[in-house]
């Protein structure tokens, strides 16, 4: 088995500065998906450290259970059909047999619902030692950018990605993960 350490280093976009780099990088590869994310009406899943998400591709649909364990995350991956997929968003019953064994002590019998859907137009492209990649997500009525290095040597990774913004010159603005802005995108909602 491949094992491999990254380290990411990433900031925040102003939607020109989004625009330059999508003029200066023109060309290059892009991947669109949608992260569907579910929990019961009282958040049993979010309340134990755990998430239950449908990534959504052009190609194929998968349902993906995270469950904190100390300070380890198991994942469970399966692959989903559109039909699957269309009656978990109606019914609110996980029909997957290997994700439902995972769920039924934390969520009984409740049903769980798509309450947010996240979506991010993505161009990717080698860049030194590593990926960078350059986003747009949308979520909740809110459209968000994104600079993102991947290195494979922190240290190294971090002079790479101070002198990539600087050469840029793109201003630095923390970002946390895409998933934490769009929940407090959603909590400000609700």
């Amino acid at each position: 088995m491949n094992k491999g350490t990254e380290a990411e280093f990433k900031t925040l976009l102003t939607k020109e500065e989004y625009d330059k780099l999508m003029t200066m990088f023109d060309g290059n590869k892009f991947d669109f998906q949608t992260n569907h994310y579910f929990d019961t009406k009282r958040f049993s899943l979010k309340a134990v450290d755990a998430s239950l998400r449908v990534k959504e591709r052009e190609d194929a649909l998968e349902l993906t259970l995270k469950k904190k364990k100390g300070y380890a995350v198991h994942e469970f991956k399966e692959p989903l059909t559109t039909e699957e997929f269309d009656d978990l968003k109606e019914t609110g019953i996980i029909i997957n047999e290997k994700i439902k064994a995972e769920t039924s002590s934390i969520i009984q019998d409740q049903k769980v619902q798509n309450y947010l859907s996240l979506s991010t137009k993505r161009m990717y492209l080698p860049y030194k030692n590593g990926i960078l990649f350059i986003d747009e997500s949308t979520y909740l009525g809110e459209i968000d950018y994104e600079l993102e290095y991947q290195a494979t040597s922190y240290h190294e990774g971090k002079k790479e990605f101070i002198s990539l913004i600087a050469e840029l010159a793109i201003q630095y603005k923390k970002a946390e993960k895409k998933i934490k802005r769009a929940m407090n995108a959603y909590k400000r909602l609700y």
